[in-house]
């Protein structure tokens, strides 16, 4: 899969100067091949006309690409090839009028390019110390983003842990759990449309709205149907979310959730080791004008795993276009599900990156693994 981050930011710059390398030396093969042309035809083929005026176009090129220095000795060499594949002069006098001339010309030639190429290097390099700073400004955003998330957590009954690999430096997915009480668990996985610093700016504001008011309200469907209506408030009608939220009871061993919209969670039973999809659901958050959700209670035994996910795990697709898909996901979490909930949630990320291969990841991944103890 294609790099992420900062990581491919300098990939992108070594491919770049890499090209230009590249280009620069075909360029320059062709002013050689330009000049050689040149000669040759006005020596060979047009005996009686001077054709030293075409060597303006190499010439025009190589101050495209060369230092100045490097022009001017090409000036040179056009104006010396002038004279010795040129017609003869009828003087002395009129040889050297005629190579002043040519001199003057192809100087005028080579300085006006080189002073283009240079006003356009330095806009260049004015692009690129501003593109440069918002990179920067764009990392340093993308190291809060992740400070943020909560990091891999046991509690009495559960094992939870979480990656989110994003697109670009920013991510528009969100997860997050935390402790409503001694019993009770908040666990919560979101997708906000779009990806990049857009869809990220909204991300802060999911968690501060839902930390506020998920001890305020009585359970998942209430906290969303609230969420949905602060969204309409603070986001254009363009802009939407899928989400999941349940609360894992501790003591009774429930899930209580709602959801609106999002990818179904996966359950899988430990005893029998069947997967179970909850695909109950409610409309996107943010769109319709009085969207309804209910709560929805799922029985849990020791052993069992939640999976939580966004579209960036099962929609990605490999070099033949074919998507990672849900039974792949099944696959790896029953393969695996001896192991800690944080390197569940590495073989999940890493198994989709070697699923695409060189294609390029098309939208953020995230995933949240819920063990019960």
């Amino acid at each position: 899969m294609a790099l992420t981050g900062e990581a491919a930011i300098q990939s992108n710059k070594r491919l770049l100067q890499v090209r230009e390398t590249r280009t620069a030396g075909l360029l320059n093969f062709i002013v050689i091949l330009a000049i050689a042309s040149v000669a040759y035809t006005d020596w060979v083929v047009v005996a009686n006309v001077s054709l030293g005026y075409l060597y303006v176009l190499p010439i025009a090129l190589c101050a495209l690409i060369n230092p100045l220095q490097l022009t001017v000795g090409l000036v040179v060499i056009c104006t010396f090839l002038t004279d010795i594949f040129g017609p003869p002069p009828d003087s002395l006098k009129l040889r050297v009028a005629h190579n002043a001339i040519a001199l003057g010309g192809f100087l005028i030639v080579g300085f006006l390019v080189t002073l283009v190429v240079r006003q356009r290097r330095q806009l260049e390099a004015d692009i690129r110390r501003q593109r440069d700073a918002y990179e920067r400004d764009l990392t340093l955003a993308a190291q809060v983003q992740r400070q943020v998330l909560p990091k891999p957590a046991a509690f009495r009954s559960l094992e939870i842990a979480a990656t989110m690999q994003p697109a670009r430096l920013l991510g528009g997915d969100y997860y997050d759990f935390y402790a409503i009480s001694d019993d009770a668990i908040d666990v919560v996985i979101a997708d906000v449309s779009g990806k990049g610093a857009a869809a990220a700016l909204l991300m802060p504001s999911l968690a501060v709205a839902l930390r506020l008011r998920a001890r305020e309200l009585s359970g998942p469907a209430e906290i969303m149907k609230d969420l949905d209506g602060v969204l309409k408030q603070v986001t254009s009608p363009a802009t939407f979310v899928t989400m999941f939220y349940g609360r894992l009871n501790q003591a009774s061993r429930t899930l209580r959730y709602a959801c609106g919209g999002h990818n179904p969670p996966i359950l899988v039973r430990a005893k029998t080791d069947e997967t179970q999809l909850l695909e109950e659901t409610g409309p996107i958050l943010g769109i319709l004008p009085d969207a309804q959700y209910s709560d929805i209670e799922v029985p849990l035994q020791p052993g069992d795993i939640l999976t939580l996910y966004t579209d960036g795990v099962t929609e990605q697709e490999n070099e033949s276009s074919e998507e990672f898909a849900v039974d792949r996901l099944k696959q790896i979490i029953l393969s695996h599900e001896n192991e800690p909930a944080a390197a569940v949630v590495s073989d999940i990320a890493r198994a989709v990156f070697d699923f695409a291969g060189t294609k390029e990841q098309a939208d953020d991944l995230t995933a949240v693994i819920v063990k019960i103890l």
